[in-house]
């Protein structure tokens, strides 16, 4: 299996949060968690004030240090929350497009793609503030079990693609998968960041711009890599 080969060099350490911190109220510990994320979207890991988080999360930097000993482990345990929700996302994906041939699926993983950076953008800046400044604790680390994981859940797609027919049988899985994660990652990025060209119209497009493109990029794999393809060569 695919999924066995693609494998995570060093898992990345997760500090616990402390039982105080986990007995709080969940209207409390939700509050206090959107206040690290803000945070630390706004201002990195080496830049975030723990005074301006203990201003929005509405407590004294004395119970904050009670919940978390240091800033290293109230960033990894924002780490872990945003990670935790990226996992959800796409467990979601997959079971609702488990039905759909390969590259229709591809196209709606791509629209819930954009369709999530646009619901948390916070998150996003995280992790492409992680992506390429490498401004994290542990960073190396994760960026490698992101990789990993998202490595894992399009290789899980390509090989259903081949197993069905729907994709040619020559294809390398994981190669095609790090061509079809490249594809996406960087498609997502340009949503939430300015680093291409602005003639591209990407950064900041409507959700009919963005479902456009998509098409045009899935009609262009779907020439490519589809098994109809393969015969007519």
């Amino acid at each position: 299996m695919v999924i066995s080969r693609i494998t995570v060099r060093k898992k990345v350490e997760k500090p616990e949060e402390t039982e105080q911190f986990n007995h709080l109220p969940v209207e409390k510990r939700d509050r206090i968690t959107e206040a690290f994320i803000s945070e630390f979207a706004k201002k990195g890991f080496r830049a975030a004030s723990m005074n301006k988080i203990v201003e929005r999360a509405g407590i004294s930097k004395g119970s904050l240090f009670n919940y978390f000993n240091s800033k290293n482990q109230l960033f990894m345990y924002t780490y872990k929350v945003a990670f935790k929700r990226v996992k959800e996302y796409l467990r979601e994906v997959r079971e609702e497009t488990k039905d759909e041939e390969f590259f229709t699926r591809f196209q709606k993983i791509m629209e819930a793609g954009v369709r999530f950076i646009k619901k948390h953008p916070n998150l996003a800046r995280i992790y492409y503030r992680i992506l390429y400044t490498g401004d994290s604790p542990e960073g190396a680390a994760i960026l490698q079990e992101l990789h990993a994981e998202s490595m894992r859940f399009i290789a899980s797609l390509v090989e259903r693609g081949v197993e069905r027919g729907e994709l040619s049988g020559e294809i390398d899985v994981d190669k095609t998968a790090f061509i079809l994660e490249s594809v996406l990652n960087r498609f997502l990025q340009v949503q939430h960041q300015n680093v291409l060209d602005p003639s591209l119209n990407l950064y900041g497009a409507s959700s009919e711009e963005s479902e456009k493109w998509i098409e045009e990029l899935v009609s262009l794999l779907r020439n490519w890599m589809g098994e109809s393809s393969n015969e007519s060569n």
